[in-house]
């Protein structure tokens, strides 16, 4: 990263404009610098303390130690033991975060919005900006049954998302059952989902084409509330673990 910064300050010295006062005999000279380690021989050194005092502080906040798990949370599809915490973590105290006393029957993330796993042992501020990079927000979403079957059938045991409070039973790799809340799906029933943004936007076309009821928006990163919830747990005396369950099934292939 520091190389990177130095390549910046280096293109922006060397390239410089040279104007007279009649525009049309402006000239202009550039130079191309190579962004690599060589970078590190001329760098400036007040830009190298400037660097290293920044990052000295970045990592300081980074390895504060906010909770701990008692096994190595890994991530795969259809479901794993790190995706099944973060939904049903989710599921459980994010619909709050949006709106007071709300209550959803599913959570929805996707997959790749989770982009690193967490070992075993102590869990760090930086494991969650490593997990959850990007800045996405709690989203609820009222969506009618019909709609929702309209989305979930086009899963496959390949391609899927993240849930809790849904079961989905694949065959063949097509989906033959989905219950919410232990019931089958109604077409006529609204639900009311917790996801985050991207998701409801159309993100990894998850949702794409789905109508919606309503949608209540919020500020919440949803890092900020993992990192909020996971140093809340710690208060309560509890570690980080999920095991696999039966919310997906695949049955043999015939």
């Amino acid at each position: 990263m520091r190389e990177s910064i130095f390549a910046i300050f280096m293109i922006l010295g060397m390239a410089s404009l040279c104007c007279a006062q009649n525009v049309s005999t402006s000239k202009y000279q550039y130079e191309m610098v190579r962004l690599d380690s060589s970078l590190d021989a001329k760098a400036n050194p007040k830009l190298v303390k400037f660097v290293d005092k920044k990052k000295s502080k970045l990592d300081k906040n980074m390895n504060v130690v906010i909770g701990r798990t008692d096994m190595a949370m890994v991530n795969f599809k259809p479901a794993s033991p790190l995706s099944n915490f973060l939904t049903d973590l989710l599921l459980e105290n994010g619909p709050q975060k949006v709106e007071p006393a709300a209550v959803c029957d599913f959570a929805m993330l996707n997959f790749g919005g989770i982009r690193a796993q967490l070992p075993e042992g102590n869990v760090t501020v930086g494991n969650i900006y490593a997990l959850s990079p990007f800045d996405n927000y709690l989203v609820l979403i009222d969506v009618k049954g019909s709609e929702l079957r309209k989305a979930l059938m086009k899963f496959t045991d390949k391609f899927s998302a993240p849930m809790a409070g849904i079961k989905m039973v694949y065959r063949n790799g097509r989906p033959v059952k989905i219950l919410i809340g232990g019931e089958p799906l109604s077409d006529t029933k609204t639900y009311r989902m917790i996801t985050l943004n991207f998701i409801a936007e159309g993100g990894d076309n998850l949702l794409r084409d789905v109508h919606y009821e309503r949608v209540v928006n919020s500020n919440v990163i949803f890092r900020d509330f993992l990192l909020e919830e996971i140093q809340k747990m710690t208060r309560e005396g509890k570690v980080i673990h999920c095991e696999l369950d039966d919310r997906v099934v695949i049955e043999p292939v015939f």
